[in-house]
C-alpha cells in the first residue's frame, strides 16, 4: 500500500501561484478530484495533507473516500506572525489568538495541528534555511495546547537546532528535516517523533535547470546519509514527498519518495503506520 504522509493536494508539481489560482474564488472541485484520481491511479491509499488557507484540503477530506483514500488534514498551518507559514496558513501574534486558530481548525474538522519551527530551503541561495528560528519555550507551549485539545502535532523544521527544538517540544512528527544532525536524531529517537523527510523535494530538482545541480546533489546526498543514520538509531521514518511541490507531481512524487527510501534499505511501513495511527481526529 502506498502512503503519502506529507502532500498538498492544492498543488500541481509545477508552480505554486498557478495551482493556487484555481481556488482563489472558492474550491475548484474538478481540480481537486483530478488530483485525487491521479493519486489513486498511482496506488495511494493514505494521504496526509500539509494544509492550505483556501479550504482545499478540508474539501478533499470530504470526498477522498470516493477514491479509496484515507485522507487527513490540519486544515491549515498555524504559524507565528513574521515566521514561515503564510503560503499555507494563518498567523497568530499571541497565545489567545493561537488557541483561537486551534479551535477554528477543530471546527473545520482538522485531524491534527501543523506548526512551523523554521523556514524553507532557499535553493536559489544554495539551500539556505530561510526565516527566524522559533523559540523552544513557545513551541513547547503550542504543542502542549494542541495535545490538550486531543490533536497530534506535525512540525515543519529544517536546520539541526530547529529540528532538535521541535522534537524536544513534543512534536509527533518532523517534516522535511534538512540539515539534521546526530544530536537532533538522538532526541527524535528518544521521543519517538516520526521523520517525514520529503527527500525528493531536492532530488527531483536535479537536472530541472531551476537551480545549481551541484548544490542540490550535496543537499540530497547529505539527506540520504542522515536517513541511514536515523534508521539505524530507530527513528521512525515515513514516506512523505511534499507532493505537489516543484517537480514533485501528485502520485508520481510519492512513488519517487518510496523508491528513494527503499534504495537506502529503509522500510517506511512502520513509520507510515505510526502516522496513520497518531494523526487522526480524536
Amino acid at each position: 500500500m502506498i502512503y503519502e504522509c506529507h502532500g498538498h493536494i492544492i498543488l500541481d508539481g509545477v508552480a505554486y501561484t498557478g495551482a493556487v489560482k484555481h481556488h482563489e474564488n472558492g474550491v475548484d472541485e474538478a481540480v481537486v478530484r483530478q488530483n485525487l484520481k491521479i493519486c489513486a491511479d498511482h496506488g495511494v491509499v493514505f494521504y496526509r495533507d500539509g494544509g492550505d488557507k483556501h479550504g482545499v484540503s478540508v474539501f478533499a477530506r470530504q470526498i477522498a473516500g470516493e477514491y479509496g483514500i484515507d485522507y487527513r488534514t490540519p486544515a491549515y498551518i498555524i504559524h507565528k506572525k513574521g515566521y514561515y507559514g503564510g503560503m499555507f496558513g494563518r498567523a497568530f501574534e499571541n497565545i489567545p489568538q493561537y488557541c483561537g486558530l486551534v479551535a477554528e481548525a477543530k471546527r473545520l474538522g482538522a485531524d491534527f495541528i501543523k506548526l512551523t519551527a523554521s523556514g524553507m530551503l532557499d535553493f536559489a541561495d544554495g539551500g539556505k534555511v530561510t526565516g527566524p528560528e522559533m523559540p523552544e519555550a513557545l513551541l513547547c507551549e503550542m504543542v502542549k495546547i494542541a495535545h490538550s485539545e486531543g490533536f497530534a502535532v506535525m512540525i515543519h523544521a529544517n536546520g539541526a537546532d530547529n529540528i532538535k527544538r521541535a522534537a524536544a517540544s513534543g512534536a509527533d512528527s518532523i517534516e522535511h528535516g534538512y540539515y539534521i544532525n546526530t544530536d537532533a536524531l538522538a532526541v527524535m529517537a528518544q521521543t519517538g517523533a516520526v521523520w517525514v523527510p520529503t527527500s525528493v523535494t531536492a532530488a527531483n530538482l536535479i537536472g530541472s535547470g531551476k537551480y545549481d545541480d551541484g548544490a542540490l546533489s550535496v543537499i540530497f546526498n547529505e539527506h540520504k546519509a542522515s536517513l541511514i543514520e536515523a534508521y539505524a538509531l530507530g527513528v521512525p521514518i515515513a514516506c512523505g514527498s511534499d507532493a505537489g511541490a516543484s517537480c514533485v507531481p501528485q502520485g508520481a512524487g510519492t512513488l519517487d519518495e518510496l523508491e528513494t527510501l527503499m534504495s537506502l534499505g529503509i522500510d517506511p511501513d512502520p513509520g507510515n503506520c505510526k502516522v496513520a495511527e497518531i494523526f487522526r481526529r480524536k
